[in-house]
């Protein structure tokens, strides 16, 4: 697997996603994500897919991002399907609002990240 040329920041958080290759809804964890892609695990495995059409909301009440993501990887753990996509088709507005949303909910992995863990007990 390449090195990432950005961190993914810890999400762990529940979300309602549609597929448009599988015609509906489903319910996933969002695992990790940055600006250039995401992991997300299903309780169910998806059809084999070397690229996929979602659409996500990453907060509640908000309206769903809409993406085109390759899937370059995928794993079976402990009964959940992880995959890891990257990101080949976002708009502006949705890499804004998954950089509104990190910045307000992952800020002291930001830190810990890029002033060092001795510098954030601080």
């Amino acid at each position: 697997m390449d090195e990432r040329q950005l961190p993914r920041w810890e999400i762990n958080k529940e979300a309602k996603v549609w597929i448009q290759q599988m015609e509906g809804f489903s319910n996933c964890i969002i695992e990790d994500m940055n600006l250039k892609g995401m992991c997300v695990s299903f309780s169910e495995r998806l059809p084999r897919l070397k690229s996929v059409r979602m659409s996500f909301a990453i907060e509640d009440n908000s309206e769903p991002i809409k993406i085109e993501a390759q899937i370059p990887w995928n794993r079976e753990e402990q009964g959940r399907y992880y995959y890891g996509l990257s990101f080949s088709q976002i708009d502006d507005d949705g890499k804004n609002r998954i950089y509104q949303y990190l910045s307000a909910n992952c800020y002291d992995q930001f830190k810990k990240k890029w002033w060092g863990e001795e510098r954030v007990s601080q």
